[in-house]
């Protein structure tokens, strides 16, 4: 039987201050990264100079949020050792990016994690219930970032996956 797990975020917009991604299931896993103001200015800075492989454009940036997005996901989940059949629940926070954020979801979380999501990835409002939900807006207002669920990646490891090749 498959792993249940949600995925919420918490912010107006991926490229804002103290944007929460945040991963949970019913029982007690619950992992977050929180981007920072830094990590931000950074990406945004790399991202208007050219420097990643997406366009300057609407869509180019919206292509961009979702593959970060995505890597974020990737290392939530690597991070915690998860193994074998997982079902995802992800929140509709990118309207349009359905088919993109599962296609990224399946090379990140398949083919680089080797674990198997078959047609377990569904897309959809979460419950106010929801842990995914709950604790990615706690997360974000934990401006002392004092909560034991964040997870630490680096400039470099979210790059790895952003960078022109």
């Amino acid at each position: 039987m498959a792993k249940e797990f949600e995925i919420d975020v918490s912010g107006s917009d991926l490229l804002s201050k103290d944007y929460t991604i945040c991963i949970a299931n019913k029982d007690s896993f619950i992992h977050g990264f929180k981007l920072s103001e830094e990590l931000i200015n950074i990406l945004s800075s790399k991202y208007g100079q050219g420097l990643y492989r997406y366009n300057k454009s609407k869509k180019g940036k919206s292509d961009f949020k979702v593959r970060l997005y995505c890597a974020v996901i990737y290392y939530i989940f690597r991070s915690s050792k998860i193994s074998g059949e997982i079902s995802l629940k992800v929140c509709r926070d990118f309207p349009g990016k359905e088919g993109d954020i599962k296609e990224n979801l399946k090379m990140f979380l398949e083919r680089g994690l080797g674990l198997i999501l078959q047609d377990r990835l569904y897309f959809g409002k979460l419950t106010t219930n929801s842990n995914a939900h709950r604790y990615a807006y706690l997360m974000r207002q934990d401006t002392k970032n004092q909560m034991p669920n964040y997870i630490k990646i680096s400039l470099e490891e979210l790059e790895k996956w952003l960078i022109k090749k």
